[in-house]
């Protein structure tokens, strides 16, 4: 009877450790698995700033100025101007900022917010298409880098008040993205899904 119990208790505890010792071979398996695909991930993906969509636009500047003295326009000082310039916008985010985890067989990708990486303006296109000037108040070329200052900045204004923009800049982060995490072989292979998180 001691023998079948001693019999029974080592074969229940080689039983237990053969359990136990591939469970944890497996979970350090499954471990390594996700490490070196959020690794993987990581790598392909772009490490400095992404322009995820380039904005052009051609812009028509209407100006008007005055003097005034006492909060009152002086005479002959009205002037009176119509300029078109050109300008782009790129709009994307810092790829540094980007954090991957991979969850349930997921892809978790976490972009950072879009932002306005740059914001180019082309003294070259500066034209006047129309002026009216007064005898004592004329423009300047200082009034030109003035206007296409203004100008910029409220361009700028525009383009963060456009939700659409922005949308369609995490559209298309989103495109370029999935194609370069579709082909990495062990993402394509294992059919992951591949999710993206907006910091909005």
């Amino acid at each position: 009877m001691k023998k079948i119990l001693f019999l029974t208790l080592i074969v229940v505890c080689t039983g237990a450790g053969l359990f136990f010792g591939n469970k944890l071979k497996f979970n350090h398996v499954e471990s390594v698995t996700t490490i070196n695909i959020t690794s993987t991930v990581k790598e392909i993906l772009p490490i400095a700033e992404y322009a995820s969509l380039v904005y052009h636009y051609s812009s028509v500047i209407t100006n008007s100025d005055v003097k005034k003295l006492f909060n009152l326009n002086m005479p002959l000082t009205e002037k009176k101007a119509i300029y078109t310039i050109d300008g782009t916008i790129k709009l994307g985010f810092d790829c540094k900022d980007i954090t991957v985890k991979n969850q349930y067989n997921n892809i978790i990708v976490s972009m950072p917010e879009i932002i306005i990486l740059s914001h180019e303006i082309y003294p070259e296109t500066f034209s006047l298409y129309d002026e009216k000037t007064s005898l004592f108040n004329r423009y300047t070329l200082q009034d030109a880098n003035n206007i296409q200052m203004e100008h910029k900045k409220e361009m700028e204004e525009k383009v963060k008040a456009n939700r659409g923009l922005f949308t369609q800049a995490r559209l298309s982060a989103e495109q370029q993205f999935r194609l370069f995490l579709e082909s990495i072989p062990e993402i394509r292979d294992n059919k992951y899904t591949i999710v993206f998180e907006w910091n909005i």
